[in-house]
């Protein structure tokens, strides 16, 4: 290695180091908030030992972990799942749920620049708080001492490259919260790192270990199955299943799909990552395009209602305050990698090496706003082309 190179990774490695060491033991825990302003998204009972009935749109979360043998190789893969739990269930203040998440900048180097250099401990580990923890609107409780749903319709969650299992976390929750059964499992590309990546384990091998033990050893029979995905999830969503699917895609190119089955892609004009203007690429024609107030008009409209979501159906958001590449994922997520990664943006920008629409976010911060679009879209056309039941 000649002297200058190894003078820059020394500086990188340095300044990946400064980012993550604390200055006290308590700076490796992070709690998300539910905006800039630090507002804390976890709900507060009145006290310790208070117990409340769980609302009608409460969910519960667990950690499952699905295991893949290839030769003499074996991955255990995290899989995050939400679902619903009935109205009757008390839970006491100490099952209010949080998703153990974990950045991995030794990952993200490898991945995006190739680094082999970056040390081990490079990363953090983070305690996020769903999006749905309010006493008024539902919670997240902890589902590991509940039986497991038995029966209803199965959504699978696929993030994007360099993305986790929290990423479509907010989607998760709300489905669930209406019925659904959602799950996330964490693909070779995320940035945990939580197992090592062997070749032959890829998307598609554990997508299916993961739709076989939903059903041979959880005992989860699917009413209906549909899947989203995010950014290179779109991929995983288009690849997964049959005609009989429904399929979203968010932040990724509407393209042919040689299938009959619903889908509906979401893209953005002001996506760095993924950018339609850039490539000069267009929608194709088997996808009705939809207008942002007509789809908010369809959300809001009633089942008997004559107008309903194409089978096929593509929406643009083309506006000036339009999302960017990860605007689409839920904002503790996002919170998270600020926390972290801010300080290495301009390392990233100064070595060409792609943020993904990072340095967007870290400015426009909008998460919050985007799912307040997005998430009533997205289940209104799972509810309308899946079997509920």
């Amino acid at each position: 290695m000649h002297r200058k190179q190894f003078l820059r990774h020394a500086a990188i490695a340095t300044a990946v180091c400064t980012s993550i060491l604390p200055t006290s033991v308590s700076a490796f825990s992070f709690v998300a908030s539910n905006s800039v302003t630090g507002d804390t998204r976890s709900f507060k009972p009145n006290n310790d030992d208070s117990s409340s009935a769980v609302t009608s749109s409460s969910v519960a979360y667990r950690s499952m972990k699905v295991d893949i043998s290839l030769g003499v190789e074996q991955v255990s893969v995290p899989v995050a799942m939400w679902y619903p739990i009935t109205n009757d269930v008390s839970v006491s203040s100490s099952s209010i749920a949080k998703y153990s998440h974990r950045i991995s900048v030794k990952k993200i180097g490898q991945l995006l620049a190739g680094w082999e250099f970056i040390p081990e401990f490079a990363s953090k580990d983070f305690s996020l708080s769903p999006t749905l923890s309010s006493d008024t609107t539902g919670m997240v409780v902890s589902g590991e001492n509940m039986e497991l749903p038995t029966r209803g319709p199965v959504v699978l969650l696929a993030h994007g490259y360099l993305g986790s299992r929290f990423d479509l976390s907010h989607l998760g929750e709300e489905l669930a919260s209406q019925g659904f059964i959602c799950l996330s499992p964490e693909y070779p590309e995320s940035l945990s790192a939580s197992y090592p990546r062997i070749d032959g384990i890829d998307r598609s091998v554990i997508t299916s270990r993961l739709l076989e033990t939903i059903m041979s050893d959880w005992g989860i029979s699917a009413s209906s199955y549909g899947i989203i995905g995010h950014s290179l999830g779109c991929g995983t969503a288009i690849n997964t299943g049959d005609d009989n699917w429904a399929r979203v895609c968010i932040g990724g190119f509407p393209r042919s799909v040689p299938r009959e089955s619903p889908i509906l892609f979401l893209s953005s004009m002001n996506d760095g990552a993924v950018s339609m203007a850039r490539r000069g690429l267009t929608v194709p024609r088997e996808y009705i395009q939809l207008k942002e107030d007509f789809a908010s008009s369809l959300v809001a409209s009633s089942p008997s209602s004559k107008e309903k979501w194409p089978k096929k159906a593509s929406l643009i958001f083309d506006r000036p305050d339009a999302p960017n590449h990860i605007s689409f994922l839920a904002d503790s997520v996002n919170d998270s990698m600020i926390n972290l990664l801010s300080p290495l943006l301009p390392v990233a920008q100064a070595l060409s090496i792609p943020v993904l629409d990072f340095d967007k976010y870290k400015d426009s911060r909008d998460s919050k706003q985007t799912a307040q679009i997005v998430i009533p879209i997205v289940t209104s056309y799972l509810k309308q082309y899946m079997t509920l039941k």
